[in-house]
C-alpha cells in the first residue's frame, strides 16, 4: 500500500534512523562479546563508527547492481508468482513440519524449562467440579478457556497444550503471510514468511505455555482486517454509506482486541492510511474527500472507544460486580502488574544471533531509500509501528514481553529495506530501457538485399555495330519503286 510523504515522516525517519543505528551497535557489541578475548576493547568499539559507512555501500553496491539486472533482462509476471508460489508452499510445508517434529522429539524438561512452570497451564487443567479462574486479562482467560477447551479432548497432559501451541503457529504463518502480503507486498511477504517459519526464537515459543502465541495470531487478524479496510476504502471501492459501516464494524473489533489486550492499540496507527493513503479514482464513483475521510475516521474511532468501554460492562454483569470496579482494576493490572522487560524480549530476538544481524541491516536500508522514493512511500506506518513497539519500553510493557511482535516488524522492515533497494528505480529502469532501445536503432545499418544467384546462363550482350559496304551504288540505281497496273490482282 503506497503512503503521501507529509511531514511526520521526516521525523520518525530520524527517530527510526536512530534506532537502526542503536540496534546495529548493540548487535556488534553482543558479537564483540563473544570474541572479546580476541579483540581489544577500544578497537571492538571504534568498530561501531564503521557500520553505517559500510551499510551504506552494501546499499549502494545492491542498488547498481539491481538496476543494471533489471534494465538488460525483464522477468516476466508470471515467473514472479510462479516463485512466489513455491517458496510459500516450502515454507508453510517444512515450517509445519519443523514444529510438529520439535512437539514430538523434544525434550521438555531440557529445551523447554519453563513449560511446567507456567500458571496458565495449571489453570487449564480440566477438574472435576471446578470452573476456569476469572482473571482481569481478557486474552489470558481467553487462552486458558481455549486450552482448557483442547485438553478436555486431548487430556490432561503437556503434549496437548504443545500441540495447541503448534496449531496456533500454523495459522499465524497464513495469517502473517496475507496481512504482509495485502499491506507491503510480495517480497516483504516472503521474507516475513521464511523467518518466522524456520525461527527458532518463535518455533521455541510452542514450549512455552502463555498466551504469546494465542494473542499473536488475534493481532495478526486484526492486523489483516485494518488493512484490507485501509487498502479497499483507498482504491474507492465502498461507497460513502458503507464505507461508514464498515469502519464502525472494523472499530469494534479493535476494541475488543485493545480490552483483550492494551498491546492492540498500536493497530489503530494503520488508521491513519486513511488520510495519507493513496486514492485511486473510480469511473463510476465520486473522488474521496476529505470531509469523507474524517467522518470514516470518526466512525472507527468512537465505535473503537464504545466497544472497549462496553466490555467492562459485560465483565460486570457476568461476575457480578460494579462497571468501575471492573474498568478499574483493568487500568491497575497494567499499571502495576506488568510482568514484561525489555531484556526478556531481546535475549528472545538474539536466540536467532547470526541472522538478525542481516534481518537488523536489511531494515536499515529504508533509511538510505527515504530521500530515493520521492514523495510516495510503502513503509512510514510500518516504521511507526518499529518505533513504538520493537523495541522500546513498550515493548516490555504488558503481561508478555511480546518479543514475537518485535521479530515480526523487524522482519517486514527488512523485507520493505530489500524491496525498496532491489525493485526500487522504476521509472529510472523503464527510461533506460527507452534509451536504449533508441540508441540501437539509430546505431543499426541497414541492411543490403540480397539476391539469389541465377543458375540458368545468361545471353550475350548485345553490341550495336555499323555496316559499311566496299562497293559504291550510284544514286541512280537506287530505285526500287516497281509500278503497278492498278488493275493487276496478281493471279497468275
Amino acid at each position: 500500500m503506497t503512503y503521501r510523504k507529509t511531514w511526520f515522516s521526516y521525523v520518525l525517519w530520524v527517530l527510526y534512523a536512530g534506532l537502526c543505528l542503536m540496534m546495529l551497535a548493540f548487535l556488534c557489541q553482543w558479537f564483540v562479546s563473544y570474541i572479546g578475548a580476541f579483540v581489544p576493547v577500544l578497537v571492538s568499539a571504534a568498530g561501531v563508527f564503521f557500520v553505517a559507512p559500510l551499510l551504506l555501500g552494501i546499499y549502494a553496491l545492491l542498488r547498481a547492481a539491481s538496476r543494471k539486472l533489471r534494465t538488460k533482462y525483464t522477468i516476466q509476471a508470471h515467473t514472479l508468482a510462479m516463485l512466489e508460489a513455491l517458496v510459500v508452499s516450502f515454507c508453510f510445508v517444512f515450517g509445519t513440519l519443523y514444529r510438529i517434529q520439535t512437539a514430538l522429539f523434544s525434550n521438555f524438561d531440557f529445551c523447554f524449562p519453563d513449560c511446567l512452570d507456567t500458571e496458565y497451564y495449571e489453570l487449564a487443567l480440566v477438574r472435576a467440579g471446578e470452573n476456569i479462574a476469572p482473571m482481569t486479562h481478557g486474552m489470558g482467560y481467553l487462552y486458558v478457556a481455549c486450552l482448557s477447551a483442547v485438553m478436555s479432548f486431548l487430556g490432561n497432559k503437556i503434549i496437548s497444550a504443545v500441540f495447541f501451541q503448534v496449531f496456533l503457529q500454523v495459522l499465524s504463518l497464513v495469517l502473517c503471510y496475507l496481512a504482509v502480503r495485502k499491506s507491503a507486498g510480495r517480497l516483504p511477504a516472503c521474507v516475513t514468511l521464511a523467518y518466522l517459519s524456520f525461527s527458532s526464537a518463535y518455533v521455541n515459543r510452542i514450549g512455552v505455555i502463555d498466551p504469546e502465541c494465542f494473542y499473536f495470531l488475534f493481532y495478526l487478524l486484526g492486523l489483516y482486517l485494518i488493512v484490507s479496510a485501509v487498502k479497499n476504502y483507498c482504491r474507492n471501492y465502498y461507497v460513502k454509506s458503507f464505507a461508514v459501516w464498515v469502519f464502525m464494524i472494523l472499530g469494534i473489533v479493535l476494541g475488543l482486541l485493545i480490552y483483550l489486550d492494551i498491546r492492540s492499540l498500536t493497530l489503530l496507527f494503520f488508521l491513519a492510511g486513511i488520510f495519507i493513503g493513496k486514492k485511486e479514482e473510480a469511473e463510476d464513483m465520486p473522488g474521496i474527500t476529505v470531509g469523507q475521510n474524517i467522518l470514516v475516521f470518526g466512525a472507527a474511532e468512537v465505535s473503537c472507544i464504545l466497544a472497549f468501554f462496553a466490555s467492562f460492562f459485560v465483565d460486570a454483569v457476568g461476575y457480578g460486580t460494579e462497571y468501575m470496579t471492573e474498568l478499574s482494576a483493568w487500568g491497575k493490572f497494567y499499571l502495576h502488574e506488568s510482568r514484561g522487560s525489555v531484556i526478556a524480549c531481546m535475549d528472545q530476538f538474539m536466540q536467532d544471533f547470526p541472522v538478525n544481524i542481516l534481518l537488523i541491516m536489511a531494515a536499515s536500508f529504508l533509511v538510505f531509500a527515504f530521500r530515493q522514493t520521492g514523495k510516495e512511500q510503502n513503509y512510514m506506518l510500518w516504521i511507526l509501528l518499529c518505533v513504538c513497539t520493537a523495541p522500546t519500553p513498550m515493548t516490555g510493557y504488558g503481561v508478555l514481553p511480546y518479543g514475537t511482535i518485535a521479530l515480526f516488524v523487524w522482519c517486514v522492515l527488512a523485507g520493505l529495506g530489500l524491496q525498496n533497494c532491489i525493485m526500487g528505480d522504476h521509472a529510472l529502469i523503464v527510461q533506460a530501457k527507452i534509451e536504449e532501445i533508441n540508441a540501437a536503432v539509430k546505431t543499426e545499418e541497414p541492411e543490403k538485399t540480397r539476391f539469389i544467384e541465377n543458375p540458368l546462363p545468361l545471353p550475350k550482350k548485345h553490341v550495336k555495330r555499323e555496316m559499311d559496304y566496299e562497293y559504291p551504288v550510284p544514286e541512280e540505281d537506287m530505285k526500287f519503286d516497281i509500278e503497278v497496273d492498278e488493275t493487276d490482282d496478281f493471279d497468275i
